[in-house]
């Protein structure tokens, strides 16, 4: 797999800064908020999963980490470290020009176990019934505890307490409360829609709306009974992630594909000319429109067609039979002239659209401060591309732009160390705001971008 990276980053992956974890924080004025104990509750986002795992040298610079240096307590933060490469299948960086990666096989291990209860309780996998398991609901005691299940997730027992887990309804609440916070994050959501929309719409079908809104209301409330001060992250909008909007850019900006105004549908460049793509979808195969979005996961595929391995997804004999389609896992279909709200785009757009709303109302209502990831990503990403993908998110003299490789990982869906580092400052602003504190900002510059290279590279 190749992927292709700015100037900019290529010089980052070769020239140091000084080190963040060297440089001094001074003691900082916490306002009207206690800092003395921080928990951070979420999913692989809050964990400091990256590049397709978990692994030491980046949870180093998760974003609740890098807000506990901030802060000054680093030291009393403790997070469930994995030896590296991670557990996950991490991407690693195998040439530089062109860039290119793979994954590597290996596994990590657990390496601090011993400092249990953690402090950082980002589960990757976690959805947001995990939070309180009302009769366990969630079946979160099987998927954490039984490796026979098929959505086991080995996380949770490396994350939380075994007797937590061995309790009949385990849940995550439990974990926060009983270390008495006084500050807590806190972003569960995400993965209530996700998984929807990584799979192509063909994978667990997102929370509902009402049932979500019950979930958030249910765990706002335990999160007050514990009187820490809160915040709390609404979901990003689907489009503004690599993973749905990169591949399409990536291919237009080789000259691979092309977007035909004139017939309003994508096209693939061919030797004989261009012609139609088509992509499967629920409601059969059709031409690919303005708003389908091959996903990352489909770059081998394009990397076959390319190399004359696939058939093509295109009618090159103009019979109305495609000699492929792109499969439906591969690809995030939009409208195009079916049922208002059928696609896969809207389902998800529109699910999100409501999950944000459930998070600002349970939020106004307890008091809690909200961190605006979706408008901070929305923003990143009108900026990207009103400005033909020059720009992104700009500070400390660099600019991070919404890709792989900048602000994100090469899995499309997580951040990089920097990446981190933004979230890390959009919650420092908040916090700022809301408690009236003066807990400096980071200099984003001074964090590593850390890109794993694969050995013998």
């Amino acid at each position: 797999m190749k992927r292709f990276l700015s100037l900019f980053v290529l010089l980052a992956l070769i020239t140091s800064c000084k080190d963040y974890n060297s440089l001094d924080i001074k003691p900082v004025d916490s306002g009207s908020a206690d800092f003395s104990s921080y928990v951070a509750v979420g999913n692989s986002l809050t964990a400091g999963y990256q590049n397709g795992a978990l692994y030491k040298s980046a949870q180093q610079y998760s974003f609740p980490k890098l807000i506990a240096r901030q802060i000054g307590i680093s030291d009393q933060f403790s997070q469930p470290l994995i030896s590296d490469p991670g557990i996950g299948g991490r991407i690693e960086l195998t040439n530089l020009d062109p860039v290119e990666t793979t994954q590597n096989s290996s596994q990590g291990n657990p390496i601090n176990q011993s400092d249990k209860p953690f402090t950082n309780l980002g589960i990757p996998g976690a959805v947001l019934v995990d939070y309180l398991n009302p009769q366990n609901s969630g079946h979160l005691k099987e998927r954490a505890t039984d490796p026979n299940n098929p959505a086991f997730n080995p996380f949770y027992g490396i994350v939380m307490e075994q007797s937590e887990l061995a309790k009949s309804a385990p849940n995550i609440h439990d974990q926060v409360a009983k270390q008495n916070p006084t500050f807590i994050t806190f972003w569960l959501g995400n993965n209530d829609v996700l998984n929807f929309v990584t799979s192509g719409g063909e994978g667990q079908q997102p929370t509902s709306p009402s049932n979500f809104d019950q979930l958030y209301q249910g765990s706002v409330q335990a999160l007050a009974s514990t009187g820490a001060s809160v915040i709390v992250y609404n979901i990003p909008d689907v489009t503004t992630i690599p993973f749905v909007f990169y591949l399409r850019t990536e291919l237009q900006q080789q000259g691979a594909i092309v977007f035909n105004s004139d017939t309003q549908s994508y096209q693939l460049v061919t030797p004989q000319g261009n012609f139609d793509i088509y992509i499967q979808t629920d409601n059969g195969n059709r031409v690919m429109r303005q708003y389908d979005f091959p996903l990352l996961s489909a770059s081998s595929y394009f990397a076959q067609i390319q190399a004359g391995q696939t058939p093509p997804p295109i009618d090159a004999n103009g019979d109305g039979t495609p000699e492929s389609v792109i499969p439906d896992q591969l690809v995030l279909d939009g409208p195009a002239g079916g049922p208002q709200g059928s696609s896969e785009l809207e389902q998800a757009a529109g699910t999100v659209a409501q999950y944000n709303n459930s998070i600002q109302s349970a939020a106004n209502a307890a008091g809690f401060t909200l961190v605006d990831i979706n408008g901070i990503f929305s923003q990143i990403f009108s900026d990207f591309q009103s400005s033909q993908g020059q720009q992104g998110y700009n500070a400390n003299g660099l600019t991070l732009r919404p890709v792989p490789g900048e602000l994100f990982s090469f899995d499309g869906i997580h951040p990089t160390n920097r990446g981190e580092a933004v979230l890390a400052n959009e919650t420092i602003k908040a916090m700022n705001q809301s408690f009236g504190s003066n807990v400096p900002m980071i200099n984003i510059s001074k964090i590593p971008e850390g890109f794993p290279v694969a050995a013998g590279s």
